[in-house]
């Protein structure tokens, strides 16, 4: 009859258990690939319950790996065939920015708990990353672990419903009210230096564009004659191909390819950026991925604008808050982004033609647009309605002399 093994509390161990010299305990079994692994815990409680965990996932046919969330990572961007090549260069650039050197980066996927994943977008929060940074994370770190949940790797994904408490309100969108439009742009003519790239901002306002559509922008996609702005492509400029540099790729979408007609103000600052862009001393043989002339041109640099040179002058303006009545809330080019679709919303613009504008493939984005109100969308909506009873002719007031 065998001898059953047991610890130094006289319990005995079950098959695959021991303990070690210095009172800690090991499970030792053999993996689905015929390999053996072992684990260890503190006391025999702790032992059983990640013992139990192991047992499920056999039963389950679950095969645990050393693989860590990096290469789980990596192996989910290379299974994408479908994504736009704009949004994978984003992905990768966001994981190699935030994911890959993070103690969470590094874990072995059957190690993570949704706490850890919990407590990363936490931390990220506390350094200042946005709730649309934390989204745009969660969407490569979710789907990667369902990966390995679909390779029976790990029996469930940790990183379910982590983003909860992450809601789209935590994420500040607003528009420019009038006044701060005007606001917005007569400070950038109250600055000598920067007053040459008001065209510039004065269109990314009116035309809606993002800033990577505005900075690829050449005057082959600018037809004057037929007053259009043709956006098919964009120009970003990040780390690609183990450098930062400019690199030239389709639009964020399909949607995102579209002809934008000109307004009458539009017209009118391509005119005016013509002038200045002839001022330049143009670094000639300057292209990205086979695109030239540039509309928008750096003074220092004779090249296309970088898209860091463009959000530096929009905190120097919000800057000059200390030497101005009218105040400026934080500014960046989606904000201006954001008021255009705002402006042709409250115009009474066809959701379908916003939609088509703005180059959003989900009408569910235009329609939050749409749908937007705030005081000063109230107050002139209700404006309208005053006129409309002052013009009508059965109008009567409902004022009365009370004598």
């Amino acid at each position: 009859m065998a001898i059953k093994r047991k610890d130094h509390k006289g319990r005995i161990l079950r098959k695959g258990e021991q303990q070690r010299e210095n009172r800690t305990y090991m499970y030792r079994w053999t993996n689905s690939e015929g390999r053996r692994e072992c684990i260890y815990a503190n006391s025999l409680d702790e032992l059983r319950k990640k013992e139990d965990e192991i047992i499920k996932e056999i039963s389950l046919g679950v095969s645990r790996t050393l693989i860590t969330l990096n290469e789980q990572i990596e192996i989910y961007l290379m299974t994408k065939r479908n994504l736009a090549n704009s949004t994978k260069e984003n992905y990768n650039y966001y994981y190699r920015h935030s994911v890959k050197d993070s103690r969470i980066g590094k874990m072995k996927v059957i190690d993570i708990r949704k706490s850890d994943i919990l407590l990363f977008y936490h931390d990220l929060e506390e350094k200042g990353y946005s709730a649309g940074t934390l989204k745009i994370l969660h969407k490569i770190i979710f789907p990667a672990l369902q990966l390995a949940c679909d390779d029976n790797i790990i029996v469930k994904n940790p990183a379910n419903g982590c983003m909860k408490e992450y809601s789209e309100d935590m994420e500040k969108k607003y528009a420019l009210t009038f006044e701060e439009e005007k606001e917005f742009l007569d400070r950038i003519k109250a600055r000598p230096r920067m007053s040459r790239y008001y065209p510039m901002y004065a269109i990314m306002l009116y035309a809606g564009l993002r800033i990577s559509e505005l900075v690829g922008l050449t005057w082959d996609d600018v037809d004057m004659y037929k007053k259009e702005i043709n956006i098919n492509h964009q120009v970003q400029y990040r780390m690609f191909n183990g450098k930062v540099q400019y690199y030239a790729n389709e639009t964020k979408t399909n949607a995102g390819k579209r002809i934008i007609p000109m307004t009458n103000d539009m017209y009118q600052m391509f005119l005016e950026q013509r002038k200045e862009w002839f001022k330049i001393d143009r670094d000639l043989d300057f292209e990205v991925d086979g695109y030239k002339n540039f509309v928008f041109i750096s003074h220092l640099t004779g090249r296309c604008m970088s898209h860091n040179s463009i959000r530096r002058m929009m905190r120097t303006i919000v800057s000059m808050n200390q030497e101005r009545e009218i105040q400026l809330p934080d500014l960046s080019p989606h904000i201006l982004r954001h008021t255009c679709c705002c402006r042709l919303a409250e115009s009474g613009c066809d959701i379908k033609v916003l939609q088509y504008i703005m180059g959003h493939t989900d009408i569910r984005t235009t329609m939050r647009v749409y749908n937007h109100v705030d005081v000063g969308r109230i107050k002139r909506e209700m404006d309208k309605l005053e006129q409309l009873h002052q013009n009508t002719p059965i109008y009567t007031p409902i004022v009365q002399n009370y004598m």
